[in-house]
């Protein structure tokens, strides 16, 4: 990213991508990582802004693609609305709490950067989303996050609202349910608080992610819906229900669908 090499930074995450790395991994972890090193480069005039400009845009053009990599058909029913508060212009943060809610299931509309308070509040009241996540990277800007808070608190039926970013603590935003400096963590934290672990899933939504698990191994291996449905024993069209979520399933045909992919029924089951 410093060097401005786009497609050596491409490579190697869709390397990470490939190697079936977890989104958090290379949303935090990796891409995360690398601009957090770059800004504090810069801070200490190691760098110029023109480089940390760049690598901001390479970064976003690389979260594009993971996002497009990850994306699934998964959804639980819930909607949330994630921005960077008023004056805060950084956008990396917001977005990667927007994504791995999104890999999640979460219906998300992510606003960008400098969101006016008012313009939150009246979005909120306007489409009563479950969750309101807020990002704020420097001290400057916790008053408005403070204030953000506050006013969709006041509403007659308030979200649950969390606030990450370097500057998120508990200690300045006390009104917000949840703060935290990492992203992963605010994500944990929101699953654990709508009880979204497994056994909260409807069949409805396990059969769906059961059929993007079996379309995505099947494309691995360069199969067409016929050749899997000829290797399982199955009729195509009976395939093609199950990639889409329309069909339940016994245990003898995964049995017979996981050995015509060459994986044990427990990838197929939890992924």
């Amino acid at each position: 990213m410093v060097a401005g090499d786009q497609l050596l930074a491409t490579r190697l995450v869709d390397d990470a991508i490939s190697l079936r790395w977890e989104p958090s991994f290379v949303y935090v972890h990796l891409i995360g990582h690398c601009l957090t090193e770059i800004g504090s480069r810069w801070h200490a005039g190691e760098l110029n802004i023109a480089t940390e400009h760049r690598a901001t845009q390479i970064s976003l053009r690389l979260l594009s693609m993971a996002h497009d990599s990850y994306l699934s058909g998964r959804r639980i029913g819930r909607s949330a609305i994630i921005t960077s508060v008023e004056g805060d212009n950084h956008v990396i943060g917001g977005l990667t709490f927007a994504d791995l809610l999104r890999f999640e299931g979460w219906d998300v509309h992510f606003l960008g950067a400098d969101s006016p308070v008012d313009s939150i509040v009246e979005l909120v009241e306007k489409d009563s989303p479950e969750l309101v996540g807020l990002s704020v990277t420097t001290e400057q800007f916790v008053p408005n996050a403070v204030a953000t808070v506050d006013a969709l608190k006041n509403l007659p039926t308030p979200p649950v609202v969390v606030v990450g970013g370097a500057a998120a603590t508990s200690d300045s935003i006390p009104t917000a349910d949840f703060c935290s400096t990492d992203a992963v963590e605010v994500v944990g934290w929101t699953q654990a608080h709508f009880n979204l672990d497994e056994s909260s899933m409807s069949i409805e939504i396990m059969l769906v992610e059961l059929g993007v698990r079996i379309q995505s191994l099947r494309k691995d291996r360069g199969l067409s819906q016929q050749g899997l449905a000829a290797d399982a024993g199955l009729d195509r069209s009976y395939v093609s229900a199950i990639e889409h979520g329309k069909q339940n399933v016994s245990f003898a045909t995964l049995k017979g669908i996981s050995d015509a992919l060459g994986v044990g029924v427990s990838e197929l089951i939890s992924g």
